[in-house]
C-alpha cells in the first residue's frame, strides 16, 4: 500500500511516495534492497570517476545525478529496514 503524505518537511517535492510493509515483508524483501544499493553504487561510482576525470558527457553527467538520488533513497530504505528488524 502506498500513500501521499504531505506533512514532511524534509520532503524534496510536493509529496513522497511511502511503502508501507510488515517486519516480515521488510526482512524478506532486505537481500533484493541491498543487492539494489550495491549496483547502484557500483554505477555511481564508475559516473562519478567519469566526471571527476573532466571527461563527462552532459548525458553522463545526468545519470550521476540519477545514480546519486537512487544511492540516497536505497540507502534509506535499507536503514530504515535494519531498524525495523531490532
Amino acid at each position: 500500500m502506498a500513500y501521499i503524505d504531505n506533512t514532511r518537511p524534509h520532503s524534496h517535492c510536493a509529496y513522497e511516495l511511502t511503502l508501507c510493509i510488515t517486519k516480515d515483508e521488510a526482512e524478506a524483501l532486505m537481500p533484493l534492497f541491498r543487492r539494489a544499493l550495491k549496483d547502484a553504487r557500483k554505477c555511481y561510482d564508475k559516473y562519478k570517476d567519469i566526471h571527476e576525470s573532466g571527461e563527462a558527457t552532459t548525458a553522463q553527467q545526468n545519470k550521476l545525478m540519477e545514480y546519486e538520488y537512487k544511492v540516497e533513497a536505497l540507502k534509506s530504505v535499507v536503514m530504515t529496514a535494519e531498524t525495523l528488524r531490532r
